[in-house]
């Protein structure tokens, strides 16, 4: 944030506070301050006299420059209107750790604790440190406080973020016991961890037999971290994206991967863990964040009194970055990946792209400019590469990772292709020379540029439900290196720099294209092609690891390897004493959430909803067309529908006129598909499709009349963009696979249950790629054409819509005129069917459908009650229950999943599921004898004090917060009313623990008579299929 300050002892006169201060020095309690600014080379008095642009004029604000609370010093006060916070920046007296407040009458609120932490090696040690850092500690020494807190808390994030070169610890909660518990659980597992041998084996790698109690059995390599991070390779795009980083920034920490690589993580030994931590945990090497309401001076007297004031002040030089050296030459890597089976065909799986060095994170009006360059390059249909390398249509439009990156102390720039021919990568590298060039001698289209700054000072009033937590999301990078955050945030001012340098110079952003596009030597080429050897490879290099981790020991170390299994399944079947643990008690979350201001009324025989909120200046406008009544074969090309809507331009103005105006009035407008079932009964369900978007106050007329002419004036007559459209929708959906497999494979066997559900899962995930590849294939263009034009013209009916309205009380009066004229002009055709009937589907064999993947993704789902079934909140607190006590020590801490769970949705569907997981079939009888486990080990389990842990995993969810646009939400997509909801929350509160068992006996003993089970993943082997028990039918 601030370089070092020196520390005054004298506290300066009450006057205007000076601020904007960078200074290098630090304090003399810590460091001799002459060291600090004779390294710095300057006076800091005279820096401090010579930064003044910014004053505070309001000397009422609780906290002053220069005075000290709780051991730390307040260096800066500044309000930030554009978030409309008010940032106090402390230092600690003892450690120099720097302490960032944004105070906001916020009840959402957020705390972080941020290492800086640069690998030296690709063991992943930073990324196995924060799994081990959250599994007990000094005063929590129980196995994993990190998930047992999940269900004794009510927070709404709850999360440890391992970056390229920092290490976050973050949550955020609404309840201020509940912020002080957490508060403890995180800074004592980032500063008194346990860092245990045996949890280090179980998240980190060991070698383990495959019979656990077996000495003669074959050995493996087993581990969370390990299996995470093969699952996370297994995705070409993130592999892509992450042999980009380390190329192009090869000559220091980046060119390591903090995450780990799995054919590196077995060198790590826990020696090296424990010696990292002391170094880069340190209090010195951290930043410490916290936003909201809640009072800040007893956070600050715990964080000094338990932990900083037991530290001393060290130099962190150690862990800065040195800027990236420039190269002389532009530099090409090549690389293989696996071949996707569910992608193009197999000539057409290769990536390209160019990346190309920008500037020092630290320059933050520079790094601004490149970001917003960025924009005008690559996003939307008036962008240069967008016409030079998307519209050509020869490849899968850009890949993942394309963009202006600022994630680094080196910025970079980075534009390529996905789904290509090799041949084509000449096509390419002719294309972007073109491109650049082209760009550096015309420039951009003064409106282009202006709906670009548009949109970014529309961003800026928008707030999300993790408002506070999107402030240090932005922030974190430059605060890593100790840049001025607060600079950064000033997004108001560097719009206002930058447009007043574009007025100065007409020619302004084409010498940014020519320094940083053209005359750029720092410039790589990355290409990547399909390998069918390429899994085949990977499972022989890692037998090779095998064999020479074993020649590497001895025999008593290879005894240990067996002796260790033994005990790590020992420890993960201990019971902890988790009354050392703080929990939330029942009057801690008695209140529910306030109703919303909201009135139902009928506008031109529309029903509309009208929500007051605190919008910040902002109208958000969601329009629900019932399209229940649409054919089966329409239906399923509703998603594709919503994919080119927005892109294709309208009888008035062509895409890209249609584009430009629409980002300088308002945000795009988004269309997305739903399927709703009746809460009240299950037995009925409806299909929408919703249109959403949002614009400031002064441009509401704007939206109104953009959103008509959509509607309205819709063109799909240019088959060629409507191909490209298609093309690239296609190879997007294929890049959600790799951080949605869980969701796919619920998705899947909810399908397998009922017809709505099977409806969503042509929708959505595997079924629905597959429904599309082959449709594009089977019909031509045109027909495409034909039918898109047809389900637009039966969706856009008055007779079929509902709106809602999320405005101020100060403005909501004033939609109404432009809102009445919008309804005027909508056309009224023949209302169709409101809903239809669910239909259960007879149960079929476990389906497994079959990817070359590393690790798979379970799902099982089966018919339980409708949401406002007296049975629905018991299932969903048991849900929680299973999760925390069977699932996840079962099929993630003993088995070597990445993760596991259960839940109950608002469909009444109950399901099961397991993320990158290494025993498909074991966890699918974990699944299946859930029944056994509670009449068992669960019995034990199910007490009190779980049940209500999992009341308490509920009630985070059930009053989970929403953004201004979502409030009320619910109730309009779902007809889940405050009344509903309020009485689901008591009723949820009140849970009994017979109410419990009769659900198990209920829903659990018998095999339900409608379920589904599904598996995403590779084949299973032989001695997993000779071991289990289940019937499986293969999909390919």
């Amino acid at each position: 944030m601030l370089k070092r300050l020196k520390y005054l002892k004298a506290v300066q006169p009450s006057v205007k506070r000076i601020l904007h201060i960078q200074s290098p020095s630090q304090y003399a309690k810590s460091f001799q301050a002459q060291k600090v600014a004779n390294k710095a080379k300057l006076d800091p008095e005279a820096e401090l006299r010579r930064n003044v642009p910014y004053v505070i004029e309001d000397q009422n604000y609780r906290y002053k420059e220069g005075r000290i609370y709780q051991g730390f010093q307040c260096e800066r006060i500044e309000s930030i209107p554009d978030y409309g916070v008010t940032s106090c920046t402390l230092r600690h007296l003892g450690t120099g750790t720097e302490f960032w407040y944004l105070d906001r009458n916020d009840i959402h609120n957020v705390f972080s604790i941020n290492f800086r932490t640069t690998p030296y090696d690709s063991t992943g040690l930073p990324h196995i440190l924060e799994h081990l850092a959250l599994l007990g500690s000094k005063k929590y020494p129980v196995r994993d406080p990190f998930f047992l807190m999940l269900n004794r808390s009510i927070a709404t994030f709850m999360n440890a973020i391992t970056g390229p070169d920092y290490t976050l610890y973050l949550f955020a909660s609404m309840n201020e016991v509940d912020f002080r518990n957490l508060q403890k659980i995180y800074l004592d597992a980032v500063f008194r961890p346990n860092l245990l041998y045996l949890d280090f084996l179980q998240e980190g790698c060991r070698l383990e037999h495959q019979d656990l109690h077996n000495r003669d059995s074959d050995l493996a390599i087993r581990g969370v971290v390990y299996n995470e991070m093969i699952g996370a390779f297994s995705d070409n795009a993130q592999l892509f994206k992450q042999k980009m980083l380390n190329n192009i920034l090869p000559s220091h920490t980046y060119n390591n991967i903090a995450g780990g690589d799995p054919q590196v993580i077995p060198k790590l030994t826990h020696k090296d863990l424990v010696e990292f931590h002391r170094k880069y945990y340190h209090p010195s090497n951290a930043r410490i964040f916290c936003y909201g309401s809640f009072d800040l001076e007893k956070t600050l007297a715990f964080v000094d009194k338990e932990y900083l004031s037991h530290f001393d002040c060290i130099d962190t030089d150690y862990s800065r970055i040195p800027p990236e050296e420039r190269w002389s030459q532009p530099r090409h890597v090549h690389i293989l990946s696996r071949m996707n089976s569910m992608g193009a065909s197999f000539e057409r799986q290769n990536q390209i792209a160019i990346g190309l060095l920008m500037c020092d994170i630290l320059d933050i009006q520079e790094n601004f400019e490149l970001k917003v360059l960025g924009e005008l390059m690559i996003s939307g249909p008036n962008s240069a590469f967008y016409k030079g390398l998307i519209e050509p249509n020869f490849s899968g439009g850009y890949c993942k990772g394309t963009g202006y990156l600022p994630d680094c102390k080196d910025t970079y720039f980075v534009v390529g292709l996905q789904n290509l021919t090799v041949e084509d990568f000449n096509k390419f590298n002719e294309l972007f020379d073109q491109t650049v060039l082209k760009a550096s001698q015309e420039g951009f289209e003064s409106e282009h540029i202006e709906s670009v700054l548009s949109n970014l000072e529309l961003s800026l009033k928008h707030e999300s439900e993790h408002f506070g937590k999107s402030l240090l999301y932005k922030s974190a990078v430059l605060w890593n290196h100790d840049g001025d955050v607060l600079a950064g945030l000033r997004v108001s001012k560097l719009i206002e720099t930058l447009r007043f340098r574009l007025k100065q110079n007409s020619n302004y952003f084409k010498q940014k294209i020519e320094k940083y596009f053209i005359n750029n030597k720092h410039k790589l080429t990355l290409t990547m092609s399909p390998d069918e050897a390429y899994d085949d490879n990977f499972k022989l290099s890692e037998a090779k690891l095998l064999v020479q981790k074993l020649n590497e020991i001895s025999d008593e170390e290879y005894d240990d390897i067996y002796n260790n299994g033994i005990k790590l399944e020992a420890a993960q079947k201990e019971a902890d004493n988790l009354d050392v643990l703080p929990c939330l008690k029942i009057s801690d979350v008695r209140e529910p959430i306030k109703p919303p201001q909201m009135e139902k009324t009928t506008v031109q025989g529309v029903p509309t909803q009208l929500c007051k909120v605190s919008s910040n200046g902002i109208t958000y406008l969601k329009c629900l067309f019932n399209i229940t009544g649409l054919s089966q074969e329409d239906a399923l090309l509703v998603p594709l529908f919503c994919h080119v809507i927005s892109e294709i331009g309208t009888t008035n103005y062509d895409f890209r006129q249609f584009n430009k105006l629409l980002l300088s009035k308002l945000a795009p407008i988004v269309c997305t598909t739903k399927v709703v079932e009746s809460v009240i009964d299950a037995k009925t369900y409806s299909v929408a499709l919703i249109m959403a978007t949002h614009a400031l106050d002064k441009n509401v007329p704007d939206m109104f009349g953009l959103c008509e002419e959509l509607m309205l004036n819709f063109k799909l007559e240019d088959t060629s963009h409507l191909s490209m459209l298609i093309e690239n929708y296609i190879s997007k959906l294929r890049l959600l696979f790799g951080q949605s497999g869980h969701l796919f494979a619920m998705l899947k066997s909810s399908g397998l249950v009922t017809n709505a559900s099977k409806l969503k899962a042509q929708w959505g995930g595997v079924d629905h790629i597959d429904l599309m590849k082959e449709y594009v294939q089977q019909n031509s263009i045109e027909d495409i054409q034909d039918r898109l034009r047809n389900i637009g013209l039966k969706v856009f009916s008055k007779s079929n819509l509902r709106v809602a309205i999320n405005s101020s009380d100060v403005y909501q009066s004033t939609v109404s005129k432009p809102y009445e004229r919008f309804l005027r002009n909508l056309p009224v055709l023949e209302k169709t069917i409101d809903n239809t009937e669910v239909q259960l589907l007879e149960p079929v064999a476990t389906q497994h459908y079959v990817m070359n993947l590393p690790l798979s993704y379970c799902g099982k789902s089966f018919s339980a009650v409708p949401y406002v079934h007296k049975d629905h909140a018991v299932l969903r607190v048991l849900a929680k229950f299973l999760a925390a006590k069977y699932l996840v020590p079962v099929i993630r801490q003993q088995n070597g999943a990445y993760g596991a769970g259960a839940r109950i949705g608002f469909d009444g569907l109950f399901s099961f599921y397991s993320f990158r997981d290494p025993h498909a079939t074991k966890t699918i009888e974990v699944f299946d004898n859930t029944y056994e486990w509670l009449q068992t080990e669960g019995r034990n389990k199910l007490d009190r004090q779980a049940l209500f842990e999992a009341k308490l995993g509920v009630v985070q969810l059930v009053d989970w917060p929403n953004g201004p646009g979502d409030i009320n939400m619910d109730n309009f997509v779902l007809g889940a009313s405050y009344d509903i909801y309020s009485n689901y929350r008591s009723r949820l509160l009140n849970i009994t623990m017979d109410e419990v068992r009769a659900v198990i006996e209920k829903y659990f003993k018998e095999e339900p008579k409608h379920y589904g089970k599904y598996i995403l993943g590779p084949e299973i082997e032989e001695i997993e299929k000779e071991t289990s028990s289940e019937s499986v039918e293969i999909i390919s």
